[in-house]
C-alpha cells in the first residue's frame, strides 16, 4: 500500500536500496563462512594430503613446502580412516587443533599447530612435529 503512494522514482530508489542491502548481507555471510580458521586450515591441509594434492597442501603451511615433513597423511588415501577435529585452543596467533583419526575400532589423536600468517591460518609443520616428537631432533643435529 505504501509503495503505491510513492512516485515511480522513489519506488525504484527504494527497491535499489533493498537490493543493495541484501547483496551486502550476502557478501558478509559469504566472507564469514569462508573466513580462515585454525580448524579449517588443518582440515583442508589433511584433506589435500589424503587426496594426493601435495602442492596445494604445501601452500597451506607456514613453511610452504612439505620437504622433510614427517607426517603420513598421504598414506591414508584409499583407506577407511576418517578424521574429526576438536575446536582449536587459540593463544594469540598460535592455535593447536586436536585431530582424531579413526578406523575400525581404533582412534589416534594427533595435534597440529596452526599459525596466523597475515589474515590466514596455516599449518606450522615444524611446530607440529615438535609436538609429535618432542625429544627428537628432526634436523639431524647431535
Amino acid at each position: 500500500m505504501i509503495m503505491s503512494a510513492m512516485t515511480p522514482g522513489r519506488r525504484l530508489a527504494l527497491r535499489l536500496g533493498v537490493a543493495a542491502a541484501m547483496l551486502t548481507c550476502l557478501a558478509l555471510i559469504y566472507c564469514g563462512c569462508s573466513a580462515s580458521t585454525p580448524q579449517r586450515a588443518v582440515g583442508d591441509f589433511i584433506s589435500a594430503r589424503i587426496a594426493g594434492k601435495d602442492d596445494k597442501a604445501a601452500k597451506m603451511t607456514v613453511e610452504e613446502t612439505l620437504e622433510g615433513y614427517a607426517g603420513g597423511e598421504a598414506y591414508l588415501y584409499a583407506s577407511s580412516v576418517t578424521f574429526t577435529m576438536d575446536p582449536p585452543q587459540v593463544d594469540g596467533d598460535r592455535a593447536v587443533v586436536t585431530v582424531h583419526y579413526a578406523w575400525d575400532d581404533k582412534v589416534v589423536d594427533l595435534q597440529y599447530v596452526a599459525r596466523r600468517v597475515g589474515t590466514k591460518w596455516k599449518v606450522a609443520l615444524a611446530e607440529t612435529e615438535e609436538l609429535w616428537l618432542p625429544d627428537i631432533d628432526l634436523d639431524g643435529g647431535p
